[in-house]
């Protein structure tokens, strides 16, 4: 692709700082994001309000430990059917060493924690500008690296302040990627322990940048020059580096076990490859542009997503061969292993439910595929026959998708972010106006059925952030989407029932106890002043719940909430053997 127009794109700085400034532009939405989710969780860590966790471990959600989870479930706000045993940590002290200064920096003020993930964005996309350079100089370097810094796919990484890790890990991987090319192509020895002091730094920001690591053997497989032998001792310093970070990572007890959302690829390699099977198709259709994150949304998406995921990396491929000559053997030499670390790299984040925000690293590999289909299909106009139409509708698709819609969605996603957040701190809001905070830290608070994660986690962590006090025990029955049938049993006891779907079936559910821990009907859960029972169950998971109250409902240490469509509202419960469907109920009671 040595053609005059590859030459006039190749002048930089000028391609360089054209996707800089694409990337400062789309972020700049990102200012106004606020805090989301478990942003709202690392302020009370830091402010020494959680349970788990510390300002140097943010990301212990669960640590294996039954005893530190007892009082988590019991207090709230994890639910009932939480597994003992769960382990959601991830080791991540660089990340949450970033995030500490922040706070002491800047306190509640989301607006300097979005300038400092901006700032690594800009960071990740300035290194990756440099490797390009150095490597696929001409168009098809400048377009890859454009295509890069406007991905949608990147605004939750930047914007998400609880999710930043990714990007100083995989910005902080990839200037050790580049270190090592240094020294094996340019034969410079110094920029050797560079490369394994930036790629050790990277691994204590967070997993993603392990993805880095697989384009790094990618390269000594299939892109370096030299023997086999030679080929294999240049890989093996970053291989040790690698193996001893897992070492240390399962010795200090982090990583994941007992939920669905979080798969151990070491510890649980079945349950992992059969998930992958269809993880990595769908992950694929995210990379090629197809909404990923409906995958988590809708299940009748996903054989959907994984079809898309095949046929589009089919397309792509048959598009790539006919591309394949038309470059030079510099590009087809790093294109190769471009495109091999893309795959690799696809693997470790197939251990969690496929999201368009875990493809930052995926999306370096595959932002040079594109753009060798994109130059290839603009190429093709001049051809003449029918074979060109099909890299020029295809080039097109992806043009679409990749350079139109892709950099609209950035302030698009970000108001919807920002929606999110300011939609949980006011559902918290009515929700407040329900309970009477001054007896609250006496009280165990019952939600029947909360819905929403966001609803059954974030309510009284809200609370909390808002000046007031956490209950005795917040206490979330259900999650179920559909509302279940409530049956008042007797004076301390109900029923839940469904009359289609089950308890514990969705991701949400099983993001706590995954599905291969199912309760069958008979089990039992004791809490302190709840025990709840499995009335019914099937293969499918319980569809009836017993929970049994140590004080009659009305007793004034209960508190029953329910949904409704805006929010949560006060449930009064109803004289014994009352059966009625929470869907129909008016505002206070039947």
């Amino acid at each position: 692709m040595n053609d005059p127009t590859s030459k006039r794109w190749s002048d930089l700085p000028r391609a360089f700082w054209l996707s800089l400034l694409a990337a400062l532009v789309l972020a700049l939405p990102t200012l106004g994001m606020g805090f989301v989710l478990d942003d709202y969780i690392h302020l009370l860590i830091f402010e020494g309000r959680w349970p788990l966790g510390s300002s140097l471990d943010l990301f212990r959600f669960a640590g294996g430990d039954p005893e530190g989870m007892r009082r988590i479930v019991q207090e709230g706000p994890y639910p009932w059917w939480t597994l003992p045993d769960l382990k959601i940590a991830f080791w991540r002290p660089l990340a949450s060493a970033l995030g500490a200064l922040d706070h002491r920096l800047f306190g509640r003020e989301a607006l300097g924690y979005h300038v400092h993930s901006m700032a690594w964005y800009l960071g990740l996309v300035a290194v990756f500008g440099t490797l390009l350079r150095r490597f696929l100089p001409g168009a098809l370097g400048a377009l890859a690296l454009f295509l890069f810094a406007v991905d949608d796919a990147h605004l939750m990484p930047v914007g998400w302040i609880a999710n930043r890790n990714a990007v100083v890990a995989a910005t902080l991987a990839l200037l050790g990627l580049w270190l090592h090319l240094e020294w094996r192509e340019a034969r410079r020895p110094w920029a050797l322990p560079l490369s394994l002091a930036a790629l050790a730094a990277s691994l204590t920001a967070g997993e993603t940048a392990l993805g880095v690591f697989a384009y790094l053997l990618a390269y000594e497989l299939l892109g370096a020059r030299g023997t086999v032998a030679e080929r294999l001792r240049a890989v093996a310093p970053a291989a040790v580096l690698a193996l001893a970070y897992l070492g240390v990572y399962k010795a200090l007890g982090y990583g994941a076990h007992g939920s669905t959302m979080y798969l151990d690829p070491v510890g649980e390699p079945g349950r992992y490859l059969e998930a992958a099977l269809g993880r990595v198709p769908a992950l694929i259709a995210g990379l090629l542009g197809a909404p990923v994150d409906l995958w988590g949304l809708s299940a009748g998406s996903r054989p959907v997503l994984v079809g898309v995921g095949l046929v589009g990396l089919a397309l792509v491929g048959l598009l790539l061969r006919s591309a394949w000559p038309g470059l030079s053997e510099e590009e087809r030499r790093h294109c190769r292993w471009l495109a091999a670390g893309a795959g690799l790299s696809l693997l470790p984040v197939a251990s969690t439910l496929p999201m368009s925000r875990v493809l930052l690293v995926p999306g370096l590999g595959a932002s040079a595929l594109l753009s060798v289909v994109l130059l290839h299909a603009w190429r093709s106009r001049k051809q003449r026959g029918w074979s060109r139409w099909g890299a020029i509708v295809t080039g097109g698709v992806l043009a679409l998708f990749h350079l139109v819609l892709a950099p609209l969605s950035w302030p698009a996603m970000a108001m919807m972010i920002r929606q999110l957040g300011s939609s949980t701190e006011e559902l918290a809001r009515k929700a407040g106006r329900e309970v009477d905070f001054a007896r609250l830290p006496s009280q165990r608070v019952v939600v029947l059925d909360a819905r929403d994660v966001g609803v059954a986690l974030y309510t009284p962590v809200m609370w909390a952030l808002q000046g007031q006090p956490f209950p005795r025990s917040w206490w979330p029955l259900s999650l179920a989407p559909m509302s279940p049938v409530f049956t008042r049993t007797g004076l301390a006891s109900i029923e839940l029932e469904l009359t289609e779907g089950h308890f514990l079936a969705s991701d949400a559910e099983q993001s706590v106890r995954g599905s291969q821990y199912v309760l069958g009907t008979g089990a039992k859960v004791a809490l302190e002043g709840m025990t709840v029972t499995v009335l019914a169950a099937d293969a499918g998971g319980p569809t009836r719940l017993g929970f049994e109250f140590d004080v009659p409902l009305e007793d004034p240490s209960l508190v029953f909430l329910r949904s409704s469509e805006g929010g949560l509202i006060r449930f009064t419960p109803p004289p014994v053997g009352t059966r009625l469907a929470l869907s129909t109920v008016a505002a206070g009671g039947p």
